[in-house]
């Protein structure tokens, strides 16, 4: 069996700090937008969010470990902006 090349510190793992640089910055823009979205009820503004989002990561993608964090982050991203919108609509009700 190999050893996992996370644990052993080999550049390019799931842990590896230059993977997706910048994610921080990224990530935070992208909830604002989703959010935005979702209060102003298109569908298509989120469609083009997360397009535009992909685009500008698409270079990056094909190692492994990039293309995985990127789903898992994007997914989680914007469910998280999606469940403070919904809870912010709840509470003003």
């Amino acid at each position: 069996r190999a050893a996992d090349p996370a644990a052993a510190g080999v550049a390019g793992g799931p842990q590896d700090p230059d993977v997706l640089r910048g994610g921080t910055w990224i990530g935070f823009l992208e909830r604002a937008a989703v959010s935005a979205t979702i209060l102003a009820g298109s569908a298509e503004g989120l469609v083009v969010v997360l397009a535009v989002k992909g685009l500008g990561r698409y270079a990056e993608l094909r190692a492994p470990a990039a293309a995985e964090r990127f789903i898992i982050g994007t997914l989680a991203s914007a469910l998280w902006a999606a469940s403070c919108v919904g809870v912010a609509i709840l509470l003003r009700s």
